[in-house]
């Protein structure tokens, strides 16, 4: 559901309140309202806005999820949506001169096609003139699309970590299912209750999504530092990893079963192959049709113990008001109309998180969906965000030789400490070269 490119977004816990009490800039055409008084409206103004789906859906999804909604609410404006994909980018358009006024991309595309492309435009005036009201927002969500605190965009849904768990294989070993806001402790206690043999079948009671355990970790804890280096080999990392991704594999059966097919735990384990109990993944898996071959259920991501209630980073998808576009105004009136709670409550009924706190809106969550009784909500909410983590476009060129050594872990190939020190140095040889370039 969403792309891996990784972004920066420094400076991000000020985010909200530096945009609403700034007074700096201009947008293209407003001025900030008298004291009192009503915010221009731009909806009755013509504008003809090109969307550009950085994301990569069909115009058929994005009408159905945002289009639609969006000619009804804005007849005046004339909408032009172009489907990003792996030959047509955001850089192709550039080269091409095609003119985008917004671009709907995830979290992880905002550094690479947004800010490193000149596109990057602060809403701070707009946000003024227009008087959005920030207080209806999840902080964190939308700070989580800021940069040095600059907010770029606005999230339209969120995303987050959560574990799945296949009720068939606890009801098979008789084992009580997880429960909300369960410690990684007790949840890694419950999984080692269920890695066992059965039938020649090798069941794995817990398992970790490597990349994005690391990428939305609770800690906040960055690829890069400040310095441009890999951050990664410190003991605060190592805490991270040693509880969230290598205690799970220890039990008996778990490790030999890694070292056979010599890869972490994947989507397909919990979803096809069915020998995985509990995954913790990225929210949305549960849309795959593959969810549908087994009896499921879902709870909020286990928690450390010196973080009790934190969950995961937020994971959002975004619509940016590109810094050339000839109708702000008119883009603002389009992003404050997908943060309404009208909006907000139509996407949250068909099963997408929302970024606001409205009550009713987060209520309503799942209720146009075929998984209205799975209680997601609950899970959704049991924790809070964790503060977004300062991000670099180069987290790649870290995040892929820790994988890569991380699994020799698991397989007992190479100790942590050495794990974590040859990622330091194959990622810092990789981080000078990209510094050169």
């Amino acid at each position: 559901m969403t792309k891996r490119i990784p972004i920066t977004a420094a400076g991000l816990g000020l985010a909200i309140a530096m945009l609403t009490a700034s007074c700096s800039g201009t947008s293209n055409k407003s001025d900030a309202p008298a004291p009192g008084a009503a915010p221009k409206s731009y909806a009755d103004e013509p504008a003809e806005l090109v969307i550009f789906g950085a994301v990569g859906n069909t115009e058929e999804v994005w009408n159905e999820r945002f289009g639609t909604a969006l000619k009804q609410k804005f007849p005046k404006y004339k909408f032009t949506y172009i489907q990003g994909s792996a030959k047509n980018t955001v850089q192709s358009m550039i080269a091409a001169g095609q003119t985008i006024d917004l671009i709907h991309d995830s979290l992880g595309g905002m550094r690479g096609n947004i800010i490193d492309n000149g596109y990057s435009y602060d809403l701070a005036p707009l946000m003024k003139s227009h008087q959005i009201d920030t207080g209806r927002f999840e902080k964190a969500v939308f700070d989580a699309l800021s940069d040095k605190g600059k907010l770029y965009g606005f999230p339209l849904h969120d995303g987050g970590l959560v574990l799945y768990y296949n009720k068939d294989i606890f009801d098979k070993f008789g084992v009580v299912y997880p429960k909300n806001g369960m410690t990684w402790d007790q949840t890694i206690e419950l999984g080692k209750r269920l890695t066992r043999s059965d039938g020649g079948v090798q069941y794995l009671g817990l398992g970790v999504s490597v990349n994005h355990m690391l990428t939305m970790n609770p800690y906040s804890l960055p690829f890069v530092g400040e310095t441009g280096k890999a951050a990664i080999n410190t003991d605060a990392y190592r805490k991270l990893v040693t509880k969230s991704i290598l205690e799970p594999t220890e039990e008996n059966g778990y490790r030999e079963y890694l070292v056979s097919t010599k890869k972490t735990i994947v989507n397909d384990n919990f979803m096809k192959d069915k020998n995985l109990a509990m995954f913790v993944m990225n929210f949305y898996l549960q849309l795959q049709p593959d969810f549908n071959t087994f009896n499921w259920g879902i709870v909020s991501l286990p928690v450390f113990g010196d973080m009790p209630g934190v969950g995961s980073q937020p994971y959002p998808n975004g619509l940016f008001i590109t810094s050339t576009s000839k109708y702000k105004d008119q883009g603002m009136e389009v992003l404050n109309y997908l943060v309404s709670d009208e909006f907000q409550m139509q996407l949250s009924r068909k099963g997408f998180i929302p970024v606001v706190k409205t009550k009713a809106v987060r209520d309503a969550y799942g209720q146009d969906t075929a998984f209205k009784d799975k209680q997601i909500a609950e899970a959704l909410y049991t924790n809070k965000p964790a503060v977004p983590m300062a991000r670099s476009a180069n987290e790649g060129l870290v995040s892929s030789p820790l994988g890569a050594n991380l699994i020799k872990v698991m397989t007992g190939e190479m100790d942590l400490n050495t794990a974590l020190r040859v990622t330091e140095e194959q990622a810092n040889k990789a981080l000078e070269e990209a510094m050169r370039k």
